[in-house]
C-alpha cells in the first residue's frame, strides 16, 4: 500500500511539474496560437524590387523604431545617420507602467495599442527600415500598430531588433502578417549598430 502511495505521489508530482513546464512555454510565447499568414513578395519578387529601388538616383529612405529601454533607439539613430534616412519613433500613446505584463497581454489579444504620432508622407518612401526590441518571441504591439497602418505594396522593409538572447526569425512570423505586397527582407538581431547595404539594395 505504501509503494502505491509513493508511486501515486510521484506521478501527481511529476504531472504537476509538466503543467507548469507547458504553462509557462504557453505564457513566454503568445502568439503561439494565432493565425499568422504571410503575404509578402516572394523572393525573386524581393529581388526584382531590391534591383528597381536601387537603380533610383533620388530614393528615400525612413527608419522607424520602437524602444522601450533606449537599445533600440540608438541602433535606429545609428542607422539613419549612415543611410540618411528619415527617422520616426514608434510610441503608444499610453507607455508602459508594467511592460513585463502589459507586453505579454497585448500581444496574446493581439492588441493595436494606440500610437501618439504617424508617418504623414509614408507614399514617399522606397525602403523602410522598422526596428524593435524582441518581446515574447514575437514584434512589440505598438510595432504591429505602425505595420498595420499603412500600405508598404512596392516598398522594401527591413526589420531589424536588438535582443538579449533571442533572435530576430522568432519574430518573423508575427512581422511578415502584415506586409501584404511589399518586399519584406529577413532582417538582423543585434545590440550594437551594423547596417547591412546588401539587404538595403545599396542605399
Amino acid at each position: 500500500m505504501k509503494n502505491k502511495r509513493g508511486i501515486i505521489s510521484v506521478l501527481v508530482i511529476a504531472a504537476v511539474v509538466i503543467l507548469i513546464f507547458v504553462g509557462y512555454n504557453i505564457y513566454r510565447h503568445p502568439a503561439m496560437f494565432r493565425n499568422l499568414s504571410d503575404e509578402s513578395l516572394s523572393t525573386d519578387e524581393v529581388e526584382a524590387l531590391r534591383a528597381e529601388i536601387a537603380a533610383k538616383e533620388d530614393k528615400r529612405i525612413l527608419v522607424a523604431y520602437f524602444s522601450h529601454s533606449g537599445t533600440t533607439r540608438n541602433v535606429a539613430n545609428a542607422l539613419s545617420e549612415e543611410t540618411g534616412a528619415d527617422l520616426f519613433e514608434i510610441a503608444p500613446q499610453e507607455e508602459y507602467s508594467n511592460v513585463y505584463f502589459r507586453s505579454n497581454s497585448e500581444i496574446r489579444s493581439n492588441a493595436r495599442p494606440a500610437l501618439s504620432a504617424s508617418v504623414e508622407n509614408m507614399e514617399d518612401y522606397d525602403i523602410v527600415f522598422v526596428g524593435y526590441p524582441v518581446w515574447w518571441h514575437a514584434t512589440p504591439a505598438p510595432v504591429n500598430t505602425f505595420l498595420e497602418s499603412y500600405d508598404f505594396t512596392g516598398k522594401l522593409v527591413i526589420p531589424f531588433c536588438t535582443s538579449g538572447g533571442s533572435d530576430i526569425e522568432e519574430t518573423m512570423p508575427t512581422f511578415f502578417e502584415f506586409l501584404r505586397g511589399s518586399g519584406g527582407v529577413r532582417g538582423e538581431t543585434d545590440n550594437r549598430h551594423r547596417t547591412d547595404q546588401r539587404l538595403a539594395g545599396g542605399a
